[in-house]
């Protein structure tokens, strides 16, 4: 799921709430503008869950509500949700929404159906970008995006080579590992950071090589790892993911007005 379909969510959530008469009429307004969720830090030990939303912090005051209970109605509300799988609230009101396999591993379709536009500008589609080899120093942090981004096109190679197949009909509900559930969340979070921090190189550069860090974290095997064995259900699956986070990462290459090479 996208930060823009979790909204969505809350604000069916909210409707719903408002009707049994659980929050006030003032709530109908919806919840305030920007973004409301974020990825959970993959660096805090024992954290399980996709993502964070400090939305009854934020909002709590406008609708004269303490945050915590205001993030207890509306947590109440997420469980009902079929794409939630738990919420936790903390002491401060900070939510805590953790997914369905089947919600989560949702963003790796909707990448490859949008490989054009997805995390580019508004309006911008898909243009390769050409440098000269050598021109980055080695200690350039764009250089390890690329790095990450030659190292998956290897994998694809690598697993297509010994018959693993990109199809449309692979389980993704595989992809549980607590590394592959990070890397779903950061591609479908990488468009909403990028625009947050449009104008701003800096933090921009920081979000592609985030997002390059955690598809290096990710080593599960995507092709037999004995000769002669038949690919099974999960390295389609992960085939699938190294293809959606190669395309997010070029993208987010391009953004940054880097090239995205296949080998380096």
């Amino acid at each position: 799921m996208t930060p823009e379909q979790l909204r969505a969510l809350l604000a069916q959530v909210v409707a719903e709430a408002v009707a049994s008469a659980e929050l006030p009429t003032a709530a109908t307004q919806g919840p305030p503008e920007g973004p409301l969720f974020r990825p959970t830090d993959p660096r805090v030990a024992g954290v399980v869950a996709d993502w964070v939303t400090p939305v009854a912090q934020r909002w709590s005051p406008g609708l004269g509500l303490e945050p915590r209970e205001l993030a207890r109605v509306l947590a109440q509300g997420l469980t009902l949700q079929k794409p939630v799988a738990a919420v936790e609230v903390a002491p401060s009101g900070l939510i805590a929404l953790t997914l369905e396999d089947a919600a989560r591993s949702d963003i790796v379709p909707l990448v490859r159906e949008q490989q054009e536009t997805y995390a580019l500008a508004e309006g911008e589609v898909f243009c390769p970008v050409t440098e000269v080899p050598g021109a980055r120093a080695v200690d350039d942090p764009v250089r390890t995006a690329q790095l990450a981004h030659a190292r998956l096109c290897r994998i694809i190679r690598n697993a297509e080579a010994v018959g693993v197949e990109r199809r449309s009909s692979a389980r993704l509900t595989e992809l549980t590992h607590v590394t592959e559930r990070q890397l779903l969340v950061a591609l479908a979070d990488l468009p909403q950071r990028l625009d947050k921090h449009t104008g701003d190189a800096l933090q921009q550069q920081r979000a592609v090589t985030d997002l390059a860090a955690l598809a290096d974290a990710w080593d599960h095997p995507v092709r037999p790892e004995l000769v002669g064995s038949r690919p099974e259900p999960v390295h389609a699956a992960r085939l699938l993911l190294a293809d959606a986070a190669r395309i997010v990462l070029r993208n987010g290459l391009t953004r940054l007005g880097a090239a995205a090479p296949e080998r380096m």
